[in-house]
């Protein structure tokens, strides 16, 4: 097989009103044979539409120039490209026209938090109009772990404890509560829970 189908395009920037939507085209070219002119055109969902070609090095530049005010919703563009030997190649192209939509963008959802999504859509082919929907989420709260607890001797009798975090991710303004329990001496007695606080400052402030 020697036919080549590349270059697809559209007379449009990243989305238009349909009015705006000039042509599709692709290039068929075939470097050891002629592309057949009668052979080589364009289906919209199937059937044959009306296609213009404009000669380039070994074969066409295929067009099919937008004659139908009635493109909506889920379109297939098939080109059929022939050589004169009877060879075919076919590719098809699938767009949704009509829409286009945006995503509100939330990035920081942290902890025991309700985060509301929401989505738009413009419709700019027909009866230009704006929709929009929404729904929510529940991010889950921090679990609470025991973290690991280094015991480094200071003196003969007192001993100091560092305490290793699960992770060092904080945020300022925020009071975070230790509590330490289990602590026991060498006959057994157990050291009654202590707990301490702190607030991480914000430096800006």
């Amino acid at each position: 097989m020697t036919i080549l189908i590349d270059n697809f395009s559209m007379g449009l920037d990243t989305y238009t009103a349909l009015s705006g939507l000039e042509y599709f085209a692709v290039d068929v070219v075939d470097h050891d044979n002629s592309i057949s002119t009668s052979g080589t055109y364009f289906l919209l969902d199937g059937e044959v539409v009306p296609t213009n070609l404009s000669g380039i090095s070994d074969g066409y530049r295929v067009y099919y120039y937008v004659d139908s005010p009635s493109l909506s919703g889920t379109v297939v563009l098939t080109i059929w490209a022939e050589n004169d030997i009877l060879e075919t190649v076919t590719n098809s192209y699938t767009f949704l026209l009509g829409y286009r939509l945006e995503f509100n963008d939330y990035i920081d959802w942290g902890p025991r938090n309700t985060v509301i999504t929401t989505v738009r859509a413009s419709n700019t082919a027909f009866c230009p109009n704006l929709v929009g929907a929404s729904t929510y989420f529940e991010t889950v709260d921090y679990e609470s772990r025991d973290l690991g607890a280094y015991i480094s001797g200071t003196a003969s009798v007192n001993l100091g404890a560092q305490i290793y975090p699960q992770n060092t991710f904080f945020f300022y303004g925020r009071t975070y509560t230790i509590t330490v329990v289990g602590v026991k001496d060498f006959s057994g007695n157990i050291m009654d829970p202590i707990t301490f606080s702190f607030t991480i400052e914000n430096p800006n402030d």
